[in-house]
């Protein structure tokens, strides 16, 4: 198929950029399930608005996908591209214009909240250049200002790769700078967590923003964006592989042991992410597996691929939603015998993560259950239920590090094997299903503000985990058209 005639049919395929926004109602339901956005009033203290602890979130939303379309269109305008693309810089030119305001606010934004002031207070030139000039978090968003305001003239003008290598350069120093600014990030000793944050951020952005630049390349370019999408799929990888490096690295930093990750919610929304990790890289795998056994001499194939992208971006905002939510989430304190076993994460460990595994290699999974497994589901199901029982009842008998490892190892394997054998077995759902509000009571019942909302809203992601595995491990519409 030639260029002149792929280009038509590619650019009937619509980029699907707008999806990311699938990540404000997951930050703002997970931030609210934790109580991240309601007012502390501690005798003593000052309260920080309730518009700011609405306001700074959603903004650091905004910047972080800012950061990742800036750095995806000049990554991909300047330097994957054939020959620099002017459409791709003006429109990493306006994100960068969005990074700039977006950090502007949240300037305004971190010092109402640092000095529980109004907005119309926060707003005062001489507080916020304050802010600025003399404090660390001040003096690195100074810094990001003048290099994203390079980055943002000079967007319109990428003469050539060169150009286009120092602008994606510049614009991940500017990406990598926020690094300085996360939990400890910039206190003595914590070099290690600053560079694996940052390498952490650049990874994400590279990856979503290049994802959404490539496709949107393919929609004007058809055929020409061929060397692109190679070139980019193999920065996808080292991306991958650098995000799920840094990403172990800074956490085992700010977590107490695995203890932390199971009975506390800093470490359930990691492990929210790693599910989301997971089910990525098996969706890559497994869309890419198919193009090239269906499409092996076929240019459509690059159509296919633009078309079922549009999931990857939804699995993308879903992430940053939680990234942003971990970031305003504080990192827990030491593990303690009895500490109670976080709801949220069992179910994650039982369902998310299992889930994940299922949808990437659920096929080749279920040649090597045995017979019987497969056969009678129920039991299975059962099964499930009781270890999450007995794990939550665990940490006080074995001490809460060895029944981190125990749960985490036999929670996600039973979960594993569950998915894999009774994901079309409606009465095996319907048994865990029904057995969620049983766990809910167990782990929950006799805590200070157990049993509440929050306790509800994770067994409704439970139930909707369970209906998606129905379909997880069936080809898409979008993967079967030839």
């Amino acid at each position: 198929m030639t260029t002149s005639v792929l280009a038509p049919a590619v650019s009937r395929v619509r980029p699907r950029a707008a999806v990311l926004l699938v990540g404000i109602p997951v930050l703002f339901l997970v931030l609210s399930t934790i109580g991240a956005l309601t007012e502390s009033n501690i005798p003593g203290l000052p309260v920080v608005p309730l518009a700011t602890l609405w306001a700074l979130p959603l903004d650091l939303w905004i910047r972080n996908v800012a950061t990742a379309l800036t750095v995806g269109f000049v990554l991909v305008g300047g330097v994957l591209a054939p020959r620099p693309d002017r459409r791709c810089g003006a429109i990493a030119s306006m994100a960068a214009l969005v990074w700039l305001v977006a950090l502007l606010a949240q300037s305004v934004l971190t010092v109402s909240e640092v000095l529980a002031l109004p907005l119309r207070t926060s707003v005062d030139p001489t507080i916020v250049w304050s802010l600025l000039t003399q404090t660390t978090l001040g003096r690195v968003m100074l810094l990001q200002f003048l290099l994203i305001a390079i980055v943002g003239v000079l967007s319109w003008v990428i003469l050539d790769r060169v150009t286009g290598s120092i602008l994606l350069a510049l614009a991940l120093i500017a990406a990598f700078l926020p690094g300085f600014n996360g939990h400890s990030g910039i206190n003595d000793g914590h070099s290690s967590a600053t560079i694996s944050l940052g390498l952490h951020i650049v990874a994400a952005s590279v990856w979503v923003g290049g994802l959404v630049a490539t496709i949107n390349y393919a929609h004007r370019h058809g055929g020409d964006a061929a060397s692109v999408i190679r070139r980019f799929s193999l920065l996808a990888l080292i991306c991958v592989i650098v995000l799920a490096e840094s990403g172990l690295l800074n956490a085992g930093l700010r977590l107490d042991g695995l203890a932390s990750l199971v009975t506390s919610p800093y470490g359930a929304i990691i492990v929210a992410k790693m599910a989301l990790l997971i089910a990525l890289i098996g969706f890559g795998w497994r869309q890419r597996r198919n193009l090239a056994d269906r499409f092996e001499n076929d240019d459509a194939k690059m159509r296919i691929l633009v078309l079922i992208s549009g999931t990857e971006l939804v699995w993308m905002g879903t992430a940053l939603g939680l990234s942003v939510a971990l970031s305003r989430t504080a990192p827990p304190g030491i593990a303690l015998a009895g500490d109670p076993l976080s709801y949220a994460s069992l179910v994650l460990l039982a369902i998310a993560v299992p889930l994940a595994v299922f949808a990437s290699a659920g096929d080749v999974l279920a040649s090597k259950l045995p017979q019987w497994v497969r056969a009678y589901p129920e039991p299975v199901a059962v099964a499930l239920l009781v270890v999450m029982a007995g794990s939550a009842a665990s940490t006080s008998i074995f001490g809460p590090q060895f029944s981190a490892i125990v749960t985490i190892v036999f929670v996600v394997g039973i979960g594993t094997v569950f998915l894999v054998a009774a994901a079309r077995s409606i009465s095996a759902l319907l048994i865990v299903a029904a057995g969620l509000p049983v766990i809910a009571w167990w782990i929950e019942n006799g805590i200070e503000g157990g049993l509440g909302w929050p306790a509800v809203v994770v067994t409704l992601i439970g139930w909707s985990l369970l209906a998606m595995a129905r379909f997880a491990n069936r080809p898409s519409r979008q993967e079967v058209i030839v």
